[in-house]
């Protein structure tokens, strides 16, 4: 593991709790909130026709993207998906992703293609929705803890432009007062929750 993510105990013990919180969830409340960040979404301006979308095929715990998926891709939105090409340097790249999309789940956990051909640049893509696992008030985003989104979407590797946009998806009950960002963790643009979509 490198030295920028290393195990950090407090984090680790929040982190369990945050993900606790949200497998309490029904599976009716979890369907709502995702009805309803789709809602949110469609309407955020960000997901125009055509536009480049890197997406995260959910755990079961995680908050459901098919619905959001369904619609956009109405809209002609393209979708890609990370698949880790190096798991020891926590390195990621994300793939065009469609129906007939063949999956595997990665031993890190993370459900990916069974197949990948070639990558998408990130600069590319218009915008990232990123699972959340804690947020705070400031876009500081709490993951996984394996660094992946951290080094994939570092600022040196956007475009001058600023994308892709960076959303966080949670559900508001991951949402804490105040996460100790750290200098690798990336900034969000935004987050949105079943309570709304916020801008940083």
């Amino acid at each position: 593991m490198s030295a920028t993510h290393a195990i950090n105990p407090l984090r680790n013990k929040l982190r369990k709790e945050l993900r606790a919180r949200r497998r309490d969830l029904s599976t009716s409340y979890k369907h709502f909130a995702s009805n309803r960040i789709t809602r949110l979404l469609m309407r955020s301006g960000w997901l125009i026709r055509g536009a480049r979308i890197a997406i995260y095929l959910a755990t079961p715990e995680e908050l459901n993207l098919k619905p959001l998926i369904a619609l956009a891709k109405r809209r002609g939105c393209t979708f890609f998906v990370p698949h880790i090409i190096n798991a020891r340097r926590r390195q990621m790249m994300f793939y065009r992703f469609d129906d007939e999309s063949q999956l595997i789940t990665h031993r890190w956990g993370i459900r990916q293609l069974a197949t990948a051909a070639k990558p998408i640049p990130t600069r590319l893509l218009d915008v990232a929705l990123i699972p959340t696992v804690g947020f705070d008030d400031r876009g500081h985003r709490l993951g996984m803890g394996g660094g992946f989104y951290d080094r994939h979407f570092s600022y040196a590797t956007r475009a001058r432009n600023h994308k892709p946009v960076l959303i966080g998806v949670a559900f508001a009950c991951q949402k804490i007062s105040a996460i100790d960002s750290q200098p690798h963790d990336i900034q969000l643009d935004a987050i949105v929750t079943e309570n709304g979509l916020t801008q940083f």
